[in-house]
């Protein structure tokens, strides 16, 4: 495999070549995935080089800054009321007016009512223009996560000619350029030409990871961002600094749900013993990664409605053996194969317990299925890779979180989404909805995630993992837990390595 991945940097650096010595005024960004194009994001973003440009050159109301927090966007300053209940925005009418800003977020809202786990739209009542430069969101319910969501690429704002804080020089293609739109202004000021020359650029490409990495060992890269666990050895392979490689603190799902209801997936024992089995840490360790953060539950800790969430039961119950880790996980792996070999009696299966996972393409999936491959053989089960449109027993869940809020992750496990679920976790889940008192709210919150975990639909791995690579001395990048990197900030420092 390494032989393979040895080749795949040798060939990108072919193609790309060493143009480091032209680029001395701009900042070149590779983000992994397609070429960037400019889309409507009320109609959904979902290619990280698109929601790098969307971010660029549209915002929202609010906007994430560098670091994952919410800052001023369109809305110069918002004010919500003591109940949460009424978000007042003025916004800069001369970038956009509030009639068309308000069009915009009611048809925002209406796609997240139909595709967001959270569905934080529910409890958006109206929103209304009250002035040409107050936009005023009104709630039915208080949703603390909303200025949050707000800032994400789904509700960055459009209009001709786009609403900053870049501006696109020329249409994009393989490479597109972006320089501020302030530079844009003061040029248009001073009676220059729109395309005079102007140091403050940033060259941004969408391309696989193979040749970002290698574009960034041969040094025509200054950032490379939109790694994940698919591709992390790439950086290493490539002998690129290990200081470069930062890796975001992202919260979200990283794990296995049932893929389709099959006998074993539909026993809630099995489903126990596949997560108890798990050495969690070898894996990280199979991938390579320093700052692998596993993970056994389904919700991390210091959410702001489930400070702690629950432990499944086999981790209870393994709290208190004696001894070392691997004498723990030695007593894990031999309750899952006997759990596993009593399921199969009963169901009259022989031989070993045969699954299947749908996973992507590339080395760290590879990687992945044969660590995966290798402890579940030890307590009787055989795993095999679906075929592409396949179904499969186990589905993989890679996603960050856009907020820091329970119910993000427990609407994964929704009735609505596959089985096996709990309506009674559902019905706690509506009703923590629709409550007023943050009290009673968190109760809810706290009996659903109680059932969920106790019903066992998610065999958690670890946290996110999100990678990029940043030449030191570059200003304006931060890892964050949204693992979102705003172009603009960059423009702040023209430093190299």
């Amino acid at each position: 495999m390494k032989r393979r991945l040895h080749t795949l940097i040798a060939l990108a650096l072919v193609v790309t070549g060493c143009d480091r010595s032209t680029q001395d005024e701009k900042i070149d960004v590779s983000v992994i995935g397609p070429p960037a194009r400019l889309r409507d994001p009320a109609n959904g973003i979902e290619r990280l080089p698109d929601i790098a440009l969307a971010g660029a050159v549209s915002q929202g109301l609010v906007s994430l800054d560098a670091a994952g927090q919410v800052v001023p966007g369109i809305a110069q300053r918002w004010a919500i009321s003591d109940d949460g209940l009424y978000y007042t925005f003025r916004i800069a009418d001369e970038i956009i007016d509030a009639d068309r800003v308000a069009a915009q977020l009611r048809r925002q809202f209406r796609r997240l009512d139909e595709t967001d786990a959270s569905a934080i739209s529910d409890a958006v009542s109206e929103i209304v223009a009250v002035t040409p430069e107050v936009i005023e969101i009104r709630l039915s319910v208080p949703r603390p996560d909303l200025l949050a969501l707000l800032a994400g690429p789904d509700f960055a704002l459009t209009k001709k000619g786009g609403t900053g804080p870049l501006l696109m020089v020329g249409k994009p293609g393989r490479m597109v350029m972006l320089r501020p739109a302030e530079d844009a202004a003061r040029l248009e000021r001073d009676g220059e030409e729109a395309d005079a020359p102007d140091p403050r650029r940033i060259r941004l490409r969408g391309e696989r990871a193979a040749l970002a990495v290698a574009r960034y060992a041969d040094g025509g890269a200054t950032l490379v961002t939109g790694g994940t666990f698919v591709n992390i050895m790439l950086p290493s392979i490539a002998k690129i600094a290990p200081r470069d490689l930062q890796l975001d603190p992202a919260n979200g799902l990283f794990g296995f749900r049932v893929g389709r209801a099959s006998p074993p997936m539909m026993a809630a024992e099995i489903r126990q013993s596949l997560s108890m089995s798990l050495d969690r840490d070898a894996i990280g360790t199979a991938l390579g990664i320093a700052g692998w953060r596993p993970s056994l539950d389904i919700l991390p800790p210091g959410l702001t409605d489930v400070a702690q969430p629950s432990r499944p039961f086999w981790a209870q119950a393994f709290a208190d053996v004696r001894g070392a880790d691997q004498r723990a996980l030695a007593a894990r792996v031999a309750t899952a194969r006997q759990i596993v070999a009593n399921w199969q009696k009963r169901a009259e299966v022989t031989g070993p317990l045969r699954l299947s996972v749908d996973l992507p393409e590339g080395s760290g999936a590879n990687l992945l299925l044969a660590e995966l491959i290798r402890q579940w053989r030890a307590i009787g089960v055989e795993l095999v890779r679906a075929g592409p449109g396949q179904p499969a027993d186990l589905r993989l869940i890679d996603e960050v979180a856009p907020v820091d809020q329970a119910d993000w992750y427990l609407a994964h496990f929704r009735c609505a989404r596959g089985r096996p679920c709990s309506e009674e976790a559902d019905t706690a889940l509506e009703e923590a909805r629709r409550a007023t008192d943050p009290a009673v709210r968190a109760r809810f919150v706290a009996e659903a995630e109680q059932r969920l975990t106790a019903l066992g639909p998610f065999i958690p791995l670890a946290q996110p993992v999100r990678w990029s690579l940043a030449a030191q001395g570059l200003n304006g990048f931060q890892t964050n837990s949204r693992a979102i990197h705003p172009l603009a900030p960059l423009m702040g420092n023209q430093q190299r390595r």
